[in-house]
């Protein structure tokens, strides 16, 4: 397995794979968070978009968007099914794009892809670098209650159409590192690694790189996270978030009626 690319060997079924996800979810949150903009004239940027799924689903808003991935074979196997936005290979550690972009998103776990607290300030400061001032930042993370509960010491077979793939978890608690291996058909497994970072940590990250966190909430329904919750969605605004506040209490109170 190809380390700089995660998912070279997975990037032609990823799609099928995740065909069960409601990604329909994300599309929510990441156009409510959109209105917090004055206007609908705004810039974004999709890091670790991979097959650019969402990016996609956002043409048909009529969206400015642009999106970077570490996995040229994902950005590839993207490109195969209709109209795609601007893409770029990247490392979000290292993203080619400075202040240019309104709206960051990074979604889909793409953080807990960094292993190691290090990277994930790294990151999260060129994101910062890639927003102009007052720019929104939406992301999650999945918790470790996401991976014990699914993941650790799991083996299971899913049927993918026409394939079938098998997988098998593990969780090192001392290194927070998740690992699982994924196999298609009879090929050689794939070990997809990710790092369990604290809430602590991404609240490091994003103050120290000029962030202010504008809320955190259990991505299921939009209110206060709790020991149960499985994945955390976050906001934060580069700068002042004066011009927020308001604002986005009308986005929490949507976001919870949308997912009752």
């Amino acid at each position: 397995m190809n380390i700089s690319e995660p998912f070279s060997d997975l990037a032609r079924y990823y799609d099928a794979i995740m065909s069960d996800v409601d990604y329909d979810r994300w599309l929510v949150v990441t156009t409510a968070v959109a209105e917090l903009f004055p206007t609908k004239q705004f810039t974004h940027l999709d890091v670790g978009c991979g097959t650019s799924l969402l990016m996609k689903q956002l043409l048909r808003y009529g969206w400015n968007s642009m999106g970077v991935d570490i996995s040229q074979s994902m950005l590839r196997n993207g490109r195969r099914s209709g109209p795609l936005p601007v893409t770029a290979a990247a490392d979000m550690r290292s993203l080619p794009v400075v202040g240019q972009f309104d709206y960051a998103t990074c979604l889909f776990d793409s953080l807990n892809f960094l292993l190691t607290a290090e990277g994930l300030r790294v990151a999260v400061r060129e994101i910062a670098t890639s927003l102009a001032d007052d720019g929104l930042f939406y992301f999650d993370i999945i918790t470790e209650r996401m991976v014990t509960e699914h993941f650790e010491n799991r083996k299971w077979v899913e049927s993918n159409g026409g394939f079938s793939t098998s997988w098998e978890g593990v969780f090192d608690r001392k290194t927070s590192i998740a690992r699982t291996a994924v196999t298609v058909n009879q090929q050689l497994p794939s070990v997809i690694e990710e790092r369990i970072h604290t809430v602590d940590e991404v609240r490091k990250a994003l103050d120290e790189a000029g962030f202010t966190l504008l809320g955190l909430y259990d991505a299921e329904d939009w209110r206060a996270p709790t020991r149960k919750s499985l994945r955390l969605d976050g906001v934060a605004v580069k700068g002042d978030p004066t011009l927020y506040r308001k604002k986005m209490r009308g986005v929490e109170s949507f976001l919870r009626d949308a997912f009752k």
